[in-house]
C-alpha cells in the first residue's frame, strides 16, 4: 500500500468569519489537456455553508481517433490535494490499490472521481488546532469553515498494441472554494 500524506504548519488562530468572507473565489473549474486526454476539475460552487456537501471531482475525457483506449491506474486515476488556506493545513489521502485498468471512449462518459473524504493523520502534526480541524472534517457534513484550494491531478498509462513502453500521463488543475458559517 502506497500511501501518500501531507500536513502542514499553522497558527493555531481559528476562523475569522468576516475575514472569510473577504475572500475571492478566484476559480471552480480548470482544465489541462495532453495529447488525446483533457483532465477537469470541478467544484460546483464557489462557496457552500457550513454542513454543506461540498460537491468536488474530477474527470477524464479521451478525445482521440480510436474508439475506446484502456488507462492503466492506482484505486484512481485521480488524486485530490487539498489545502486549507487560514490554517495553512493540507489535508492527506491514502491509495490503496494498484494496477486498475479502466476504458474510456471516444467522446463518451468521461473516467469521473467524486471527491470523498479520504483522510491519512499525520503524527507528525500534534497541534490541537489541526487535531480540531480533522475532528470537525471527519465527523461532520461537509467541511468545516475556511478557504480550500485544491490541485487535482491524474496520474496513468496508456499502452497500445505493439508498444513495448506505455505512455505516462500527468496532469494537474487547480481550483478554489470557500465554506462559511
Amino acid at each position: 500500500m502506497v500511501v501518500l500524506l501531507i500536513a502542514g504548519c499553522s497558527s493555531s488562530e481559528k476562523i475569522d468569519s468576516k475575514a472569510l468572507e473577504k475572500i475571492e473565489v478566484k476559480k471552480t473549474t480548470d482544465e489541462t489537456v495532453q495529447d488525446d486526454f483533457i483532465f477537469r476539475l470541478v467544484s460546483k460552487k464557489d462557496h457552500y455553508k457550513k454542513g454543506e456537501e461540498v460537491i468536488l471531482y474530477g474527470e477524464i475525457v479521451y478525445k482521440g481517433d480510436k474508439e475506446e483506449v484502456n488507462i492503466n491506474h492506482a484505486s484512481s486515476a485521480i488524486f485530490f490535494n487539498i489545502r486549507e488556506e487560514t490554517r495553512g493545513y493540507e489535508i492527506g489521502y491514502a491509495v490503496k490499490d494498484i494496477g486498475l485498468t479502466t476504458t474510456l471512449h471516444r467522446l463518451g462518459s468521461p473516467y469521473r472521481k467524486q471527491y470523498t473524504k479520504n483522510v491519512v493523520n499525520n503524527p507528525e502534526a500534534v497541534a490541537k488546532d489541526y487535531e480540531e480541524l480533522m475532528e470537525d472534517f471527519l465527523n461532520n457534513d461537509g467541511f468545516p469553515p475556511g478557504y480550500y484550494k485544491v490541485k487535482g491531478h491524474t496520474d496513468f498509462s496508456l499502452s497500445s498494441e505493439g508498444e513495448l513502453e506505455q505512455k505516462k500521463f500527468n496532469m494537474e488543475a487547480a481550483i478554489d472554494f470557500k465554506v462559511v458559517e
